[in-house]
C-alpha cells in the first residue's frame, strides 16, 4: 500500500468500526469542514476505521505531520502507548484529540495526558453524544440526520427503549452498525461517514441499500445461530454464586461473543460469565445489569488473572493471562454478587 504523506493542510480522523465510531467521525468531519472545531482552517479531512488492535497497522499507512489526528471511540490498550508517544515525538505541533467512552481509556487518562491535546471522555454516554455536546457548546447546528443518528445510538448503547418518533431511526442505525461490523469493508465505512456528514438530504445509493439488505439477511441468519448456541450452552451452564458460568471454548469459535453473553443473560435473567476462546488466547465476558461487571474486571486484572480489560459499564471483556487460575476467577465472581 502507498503511504500517504500528510501535511498541515490535512487532518486525520480514525474511528471505531461500529456505528458509534462512524457517526463520531461524521460529526467531527462536519465540524471541521464547517471550520468550527477543532481548527478554523480549511483542511482536507481523511477518515479511516480501526479497532484498537489494528491501530498501529493503520497508522503505518501515513507519514508526515497533519494539523490534527483524532481518535474516536477506540478503547485504549497498552500496546498502543507507543503510537501516541511517536506522534508527539515526530510531530510536536500536530494536535492529538481523543474522544471515547470506554473504561480502558478513562482508566488510563493519566498515562495518556502528556500526549493528548484535547480529551473528551465519559462512560455515561456514547462517543458520538460527547461530540454532539461539543457541537452544541460551540453553537454549531448539525444536519438533522446526523443529530438523529447520534441520539439513536444513545438508545442502542444504553439499552433504552426508544420513543415512537425515533424508533425507526434506531432500527436503521442498528442495521448500519451491524453492517459495518459484519462487513468490515473500509470503503463502505468511509462512504457511511461521508453520507452522514453531508448536509444535503441525499439518500443512500442503490449499492449501499443492497449491502444493508444483504446484511439484514445475514443478521437474521446469525441471530438464528446465536439462539441455537444459547440453547446448547444453557444446558452446560453452572451456578457460580449469583452467576451462570458458561464455558463456550469448544462450542463457539467465531465473532459475537459479547452478543452471545447478552443473550444468555436474557435467557437466564441472571448475570453471566462466559469463557471463550479467541485467536490470540482466551477471554471472559462478564454481563451484569449494573456496573459490577467493570469492578469484577478490575479485580481480575489487579490479582494478575488478566492481560487487559475492556468493554462498557455492564459488559466487560477480560483478556485472560496464560495459565490463569479458574478457581480464583470464580471466587471473585462470588465475592461481587452482593453488589448485583
Amino acid at each position: 500500500m502507498t503511504i500517504l504523506l500528510l501535511t498541515k493542510e490535512d487532518a486525520l480522523i480514525i474511528g471505531d468500526w461500529d456505528a458509534d465510531g462512524a457517526v463520531s467521525a461524521a460529526i467531527l468531519s462536519y465540524m471541521q469542514n464547517s471550520r468550527a472545531y477543532p481548527s478554523n482552517k480549511k483542511l482536507v479531512v481523511y477518515v479511516r476505521p480501526s479497532g484498537p488492535r489494528e491501530l498501529r497497522k493503520v497508522m503505518n499507512d501515513y507519514s508526515g505531520c497533519p494539523e490534527f489526528i483524532a481518535f474516536l471511540d477506540i478503547p485504549y490498550i497498552q500496546e498502543n502507548f507507543g503510537i501516541f508517544e511517536d506522534i508527539k515525538k515526530s510531530c510536536p505541533n500536530t494536535q492529538v484529540i481523543y474522544v471515547d467512552h470506554h473504561f480502558s481509556t478513562i482508566d488510563n487518562v493519566e498515562v495518556l495526558r502528556k500526549f493528548i491535546d484535547k480529551f473528551r471522555l465519559g462512560k455515561d454516554k456514547p462517543t458520538s453524544m460527547h461530540l454532539l455536546d461539543i457541537a452544541h457548546e460551540i453553537k454549531l447546528q448539525l444536519p438533522q440526520r446526523l443529530e438523529l443518528f447520534a441520539k439513536a445510538l444513545w438508545y442502542i448503547e444504553l439499552g433504552r427503549k426508544p420513543s415512537d418518533e425515533i424508533k425507526e431511526t434506531v432500527r436503521v442505525v442498528a442495521t448500519i452498525s451491524r453492517a459495518l461490523k459484519l462487513n468490515r469493508e473500509e470503503k463502505f465505512w468511509e462512504k457511511m461517514v461521508r453520507w452522514l456528514s453531508n448536509p444535503l438530504p441525499i439518500p443512500l445509493g442503490k449499492s449501499d441499500l443492497e449491502i444493508l439488505n444483504k446484511v439484514e439477511e445475514e443478521i437474521k441468519k446469525r441471530d438464528e445461530e446465536l439462539e441455537k448456541a444459547v440453547e446448547d450452552l444453557a444446558i452446560s451452564a453452572r451456578r457460580v454464586g449469583c452467576f451462570r458460568f458458561v464455558d463456550a471454548r469448544k462450542k463457539w469459535k467465531r465473532r459475537g461473543v459479547s452478543s452471545l453473553a447478552t443473550r444468555l443473560a436474557r435467557k437466564f435473567k441472571a448475570p453471566v460469565a462466559l469463557l471463550a476462546k479467541v485467536k490470540d488466547g482466551e477471554i471472559l465476558v462478564i454481563r451484569t445489569k449494573n456496573a459490577t461487571a467493570k469492578k469484577i474486571a478490575d479485580e481480575l486484572y489487579a490479582i494478575g488473572m488478566a492481560v487487559n480489560t475492556g468493554g462498557h459499564r455492564n459488559i466487560s471483556i477480560v483478556r485472560l493471562k496464560s495459565g490463569y487460575d479458574l478457581k480464583k476467577i470464580e471466587d471473585v465472581l462470588v465475592k461481587y454478587c452482593r453488589y448485583i
